[in-house]
C-alpha cells in the first residue's frame, strides 16, 4: 500500500458487547426509540493502536462518554451526545492529546461542540497545486495547542445556527531539506506558516440534519455550511477568509441497502497557513490519495457510496469520487481532476446504534491507500 496507512484497532467484543463490561455494555436505544427510564449515559474505554509512515507504531488509550437526555415534558430523548478523550504516543516520539465533544442540551434547544488539543506531529509537503512531483516530498515537524468552541441554537426542527471560535498556536516548527543542495520548499517559497504562528478566527455555523441515524444513516440529509474570518483583529498571525459546505443525502433502496451521496467544498482567500490548506485525499473523501499529497487554497469534490449487509455484523461498501484542489477556478481542468474508486468492509461494533469499524481500500491515479477507521466517511 502507498504511504498512508492508518490503523485503529478496537477490542470490539470486549468493549461493546461483553456481559461484564458494565457501563460499556449498556445497549443504546436507536434515535427513534423512547424508553421509560431516566437519562441514558455511560463510558466506553478504547485501546488505540495505529501505524503511519510518519509516526511508525503509535499506541494509546481513549474513552468515549455518551449521554441522551430525556425531555421534561414527554418520553422522548435527545439525539446521542458524545465526548471523547484521547492520548497517544508514537515511536517517532510524537504525541497527541485531545478532548472533543458534541452535546445536545435537553429538548435539543442548543448544540455545543468543541475541541481542546495538544499535538506534536510530522507532516509532508510536496508544493502547491496539481502538478507537484513526488520527488519534491519534504517533511516538517511542528507542535500545536488549540481550542474550538461552538454554540448553536435550535431554529426549529432539524436546523441549528450559531458561532464557532477557533484558536491554534503552531510552534517548534522544523523543516527538513530535500537534499544536501536543496532547501525545503516551505523555506524557499516561504509558504504562510512555515515559521509557525497563531491562527485565530470566528465563524458562523448553520446545520440541517434530518438523518434517521447519526452514525449510519439510511435516509435524510445532512448540511453544514460555515464562514470564518481569521486575522490579527482576533489575535492571529494570518489574515484570510474561509467558506465551507458539506452536504450528504441518503437513500434506502432496499432494507439495509443504502445509496449515499456527499459533496464537500472548502474555499480560502488570503494568507492561509500550511496546516489549514485544502487537501484532496484522506479517509473522508478521495480515499485513493494521502491527505497531504495535493494541497492548495481551495478544494471541491463529490462522491457516492453504496452500502449493503454481508453476514451478521459484517457489511460491504463500494465508493467512487472525483475532485481537485485549485487556487483559481480557471486552474480546474478535466485532465487534472483526481478520481478515486474503492471498496471496504464494515464490522458493527454496536449493531443497535450502527456504529461501524470500516476497512477501506481506495485507488487513485498514483496508487492505493488503506484505512481502518471508526465510523463512516460521511
Amino acid at each position: 500500500m502507498k504511504k498512508a496507512l492508518l490503523l485503529i484497532l478496537l477490542g470490539g467484543s470486549v468493549l461493546f458487547g461483553a456481559p461484564n463490561a458494565r457501563a460499556s455494555a449498556v445497549a443504546l436505544p436507536s434515535d427513534s426509540l423512547a424508553v421509560k427510564s431516566g437519562n441514558i449515559k455511560g463510558i466506553i474505554p478504547i485501546p488505540v493502536l495505529y501505524y503511519t509512515p510518519d509516526t511508525r507504531l503509535g499506541f494509546g488509550a481513549a474513552a468515549i462518554g455518551y449521554l441522551r437526555l430525556r425531555s421534561k415534558t414527554d418520553s422522548t430523548y435527545t439525539r446521542l451526545s458524545t465526548a471523547r478523550v484521547l492520548a497517544d504516543y508514537t515511536l517517532n516520539k510524537q504525541t497527541d492529546q485531545e478532548l472533543e465533544w458534541n452535546v445536545f442540551t435537553r429538548d435539543e434547544k442548543f448544540l455545543l461542540r468543541g475541541e481542546l488539543r495538544h499535538r506534536k506531529y510530522t507532516d509532508r509537503f510536496y508544493g502547491l497545486g496539481n502538478h507537484t512531483p513526488e520527488a519534491d516530498e519534504g517533511k516538517y515537524t511542528y507542535s500545536l495547542v488549540g481550542a474550538k468552541l461552538a454554540g448553536l441554537k435550535n431554529l426549529g426542527g432539524p436546523m441549528f445556527l450559531g458561532l464557532d471560535y477557533q484558536l491554534t498556536h503552531y510552534y517548534n516548527l522544523q523543516l527538513d531539506s530535500l537534499s544536501e543542495d536543496r532547501e525545503s520548499i516551505l523555506q524557499t517559497q516561504q509558504i504562510a506558516g512555515y515559521k509557525g504562528g497563531t491562527n485565530s478566527g470566528l465563524g458562523v455555523l448553520f446545520l440541517v440534519d434530518t438523518r434517521d441515524n447519526t452514525a449510519f444513516a439510511s435516509s435524510g440529509i445532512f448540511l453544514e455550511a460555515s464562514a470564518y474570518g481569521f486575522g490579527k483583529a482576533l489575535g492571529g498571525d494570518f489574515n484570510y477568509q474561509n467558506l465551507n459546505l458539506n452536504f450528504s443525502k441518503f437513500l434506502e433502496l432496499r432494507p439495509a441497502r443504502v445509496l449515499a451521496f456527499n459533496t464537500v467544498i472548502n474555499l480560502n482567500k488570503g494568507q492561509v497557513p500550511i496546516m489549514r490548506l485544502s487537501a484532496a485525499g484522506g479517509d473522508k473523501i478521495l480515499r485513493g490519495y494521502a491527505r497531504n499529497r495535493f494541497l492548495d487554497d481551495n478544494f471541491a469534490g463529490t462522491q457516492a457510496e453504496y452500502r449493503f449487509p454481508l453476514y451478521r455484523r459484517l457489511g460491504l461498501a463500494a465508493f467512487a469520487g472525483i475532485g481537485d484542489v485549485f487556487h483559481n477556478v480557471s486552474d480546474v481542468h478535466f485532465s487534472t481532476l483526481k478520481y478515486s474508486v474503492g471498496s471496504g468492509l464494515r464490522y458493527a461494533l454496536n449493531a443497535e446504534q450502527k456504529l461501524n469499524l470500516r476497512f477501506d481500500l481506495g485507488y487513485g491515479s498514483q496508487g492505493a491507500n488503506f484505512y481502518v477507521v471508526i465510523g463512516e466517511a460521511f
